[in-house]
């Protein structure tokens, strides 16, 4: 699914790319008992190349393939109990999901506590609808640097750190992806599960999300197992 202008919009305005998140994980008093079946939207994904400094260039296909990786990943891994997925037809609809999505990870990375965020009004429906309580949203965004970027900023680094006689170096990553679930607890209207990831590594390799997939569920498992 191609992500809407709006969000690649937002993406951008809100400096995704560039924020780096620590590591973190939220689990609400919701016991194992009552989470048995989970309904998974379709994950939200972002990926840009850098071919000149540090300036990402947003890359519709390398995200849809992105996608893909994470959704497989998603599947694979059998440790929440998805027992559905959610398809939307309706562009509408879909976009408003994605906006949800991403102003809903937007709004939880800028929190210390989680646990008094609504569901947004869309996701909530539709899992009303579907009279289903628990939803899985999942996004992940990256970056990949041009072999030719990378060893030109590389140099620039050494050359800066040489300068300052080793008092600053910048590090320079060709990859960077970052990724994180929530499941939403519609019963409730709040969150019942929160974690994400970084890494730097490749986020158009299988194995990034393969990887990515044990951290993100180690903390379910820990509370729930």
């Amino acid at each position: 699914m191609k992500n809407s202008f709006l969000i690649i919009a937002l993406f951008f305005m809100g400096g995704f790319f560039a924020s780096c998140t620590v590591s973190r994980g939220f689990v609400s008093t919701v016991k194992r008992a009552e989470i048995q079946q989970v309904l998974q939207f379709e994950p939200l994904t972002f990926v840009g190349i850098i071919e000149k400094e540090d300036k990402i260039t947003y890359n519709d296909s390398l995200s849809i393939i992105s996608q893909e990786l994470f959704e497989t990943a998603l599947s694979n891994d059998k440790t929440i109990p998805v027992t559905g997925k959610i398809v939307i037809e309706d562009s509408i609809v879909s976009n408003r999901v994605q906006y949800e999505i991403f102003m809903m990870m937007r709004y939880i990375n800028g929190r210390v506590n989680v646990e008094d965020i609504p569901i947004p009004p869309t996701i909530d429906s539709i899992l009303e609808s579907q009279n289903e309580r628990f939803g899985l949203l999942a996004y992940s965004r990256g970056f990949i640097r041009t072999d030719d970027n990378y060893d030109k900023e590389v140099e620039k680094s050494a050359a800066l750190a040489l300068l300052t006689l080793g008092t600053y170096y910048r590090m320079t990553y060709q990859y960077v992806t970052h990724g994180g679930i929530v499941i939403v607890d519609s019963q409730n209207n709040n969150i019942a599960f929160v974690t994400d990831e970084s890494y730097k590594y490749n986020p158009l390799k299988a194995e990034t999300y393969e990887k990515m997939m044990i951290g993100l569920v180690r903390l379910f498992r820990k509370r729930y197992y």
